[in-house]
């Protein structure tokens, strides 16, 4: 049956990396209509990772098609935006027709790039600039100096270096921007002066206008183009927003808007947001420094490359011959783990197994089970994987409090926060309570939120999460396993530092 209208509608599409997810929301933050469909990446060589522009394109346009069967009047969509992944490059032609397929973010076939940049610049001084405590072969500036070197044909072809949310949101209006919290981090884009930093071009080879202008998150961009419209279904009358990077629009949908305030997102990948009122450089170069969605606040944003990936990895490895759906073989693995004790009787992983990112960056780290002995099961292990996400979490969390910013509660978001057993480890870990939304899509709501803001619907931020985010569950610390795991958390630690130098 199709949705009556109570309420103006807001529509978001998150640009994910595997998976495309498109919802429609009232205006108090309720889903209307939400699809997703997977998306394969393209593997044609190590290290290298791509996405088709014009594959991916028509599955948006599929998926808003799903979409839209739900609701009566395309036109009673008020406003869309876009949440995206950061840094996956597409360099367009005169005529804004990509090149070549769409680098992924999790490419590193620039990594010797990467290092090149690292060796001509100061990178504590490029920190301060730029947020980004290390040149990394994700950033688009090795990208860049990639194409120039290995495809130098593309290189001079190329009329703008656009990032993916940059093209899709071309194809959504017709109009050529970026926007802010996509490109800090492509190390090239100063945040405090919130514009591009000249130097890092001029190594690149590059000019400004080689590059979109770029505005704010939460700018009208003016509407959906009448070839989008036709393409797609929506209504020419529907304004689009700019949108924001998916964690950072994750943020917004959970309520994530204010000094202090954290979040958590166990997906594939590990990653936090904590709001702060000016910009944090944290000395040691431990911790992200990016723009918030909210003009004139930052969030500081550690991540790594694997979290929920790890109990993947464990399940197709170990588990992969059970005839159960992917759901119910992740059921049964949390029961086996939630009959261990915590500590998981001295069993302790170090989940990197795809290196080690903040803080320790570390990419050359090695996943490890430690203490393993005769009377460890399956369930063992399980639990010692829960567990390193949430020693992950507590490292984070220590780093925070040693730049003096205090974190009263931690929203969790993924997939990870579906597991009772698991919120319950990382609250037990960190001594902090772990909030659970009711609405688990924070990215898809955020990026609604921030339509909404943008066009008016709601005063400010604050207005919207009022209205929009409700928190269903809190898990609180259990005074009884503390002392269990600061033991395991200390010694999660210490065989950390005594492998970093053999990995």
């Amino acid at each position: 049956m199709k949705a009556k209208l109570k309420s103006p509608y807001l529509a978001s599409i998150d640009l994910g990396t595997s998976t495309l997810k498109a919802a429609i929301f009232d205006t108090d933050g309720n889903i209307i209509s939400a699809k997703s469909v997977e998306y394969p990446l393209s593997y044609p060589g190590k290290d290298i990772i791509e996405n088709d522009l014009e594959k991916y394109w028509a599955a948006i346009v599929c998926l808003l098609k799903e979409a839209l069967e739900n609701i009566d009047r395309p036109e009673n969509i008020i406003a869309m935006s876009l949440s995206s992944q950061g840094e996956t490059m597409v360099p367009v032609d005169i005529d804004l027709k990509p090149l070549r397929p769409a680098i992924v973010w999790l490419d590193s076939r620039s990594a010797g790039q990467a290092e090149e940049i690292s060796l001509s610049f100061d990178t504590d001084q490029l920190f301060g600039i730029t947020g980004l405590p290390a040149s990394d072969p994700s950033w688009p500036a090795s990208r860049i100096k990639w194409i120039k070197e290995n495809e130098p044909g593309i290189f001079d072809k190329t009329y703008k270096f656009l990032l993916l949310k940059d093209y899709i949101a071309y194809m959504f209006t017709g109009i050529l921007f970026g926007e802010s919290t996509v490109y800090c981090s492509t190390y090239y884009y100063d945040i405090k002066k919130l514009s591009y930093y000249e130097p890092m071009l001029d190594y690149l080879g590059i000019s400004e206008d080689r590059l979109p202008p770029i505005v704010y998150t939460g700018s009208v961009m003016g509407n959906i183009s009448k070839e989008a419209a036709a393409a797609t279904g929506l209504s020419v009358q529907t304004r689009f927003v700019s949108g924001a990077m998916d964690q950072v629009a994750g943020a917004v949908g959970a309520g994530n808007i204010c000094q202090g305030g954290a979040t958590e997102t166990t997906g594939t990948a590990f990653a936090m947001i904590v709001t702060t009122d000016i910009p944090v450089i944290d000395k040691e170069g431990r911790l992200p420094c990016q723009l918030h969605a909210v003009k004139g606040k930052y969030c500081l944003m550690p991540y790594s490359n694997t979290g929920g990936m790890v109990l993947k990895w464990f399940k197709d490895t170990f588990a992969g011959d059970i005839k159960l759906s992917d759901n119910e073989i992740y059921n049964m693995l949390t029961a086996e783990a939630s009959e261990v004790p915590p500590g998981s009787d001295g069993l302790i992983m170090l989940p990197h197994i795809s290196g080690a990112f903040f803080p320790e960056n570390n990419p050359k780290a090695k996943g490890v089970f430690s203490g393993i002995s005769i009377g460890h099961g399956r369930g063992h292990f399980v639990r010692a994987i829960l567990e390193s996400i949430a020693f992950m979490l507590r490292k984070d969390n220590d780093i925070f409090s040693a730049n003096n910013i205090k974190i009263e509660n931690i929203i969790s978001m993924g997939g990870g926060a579906r597991s009772s057993l698991w919120n319950q480890i990382k609250a037990d870990v960190t001594g902090i309570e772990v909030h659970i939304p009711k609405n688990t899509e924070t990215a898809l709501l955020g990026a609604a939120i921030i339509a909404g803001v943008g066009i008016g619907v709601y005063k400010d931020y604050e207005e919207a999460v009022k209205r929009a985010v409700m928190i269903e569950k809190v898990y609180r610390p259990v005074d009884a396993n503390r002392d269990i795991y600061e033991k395991a958390y200390k010694k999660y630690n210490e065989i950390y530092g005594r492998l970093e130098k053999v990995f």
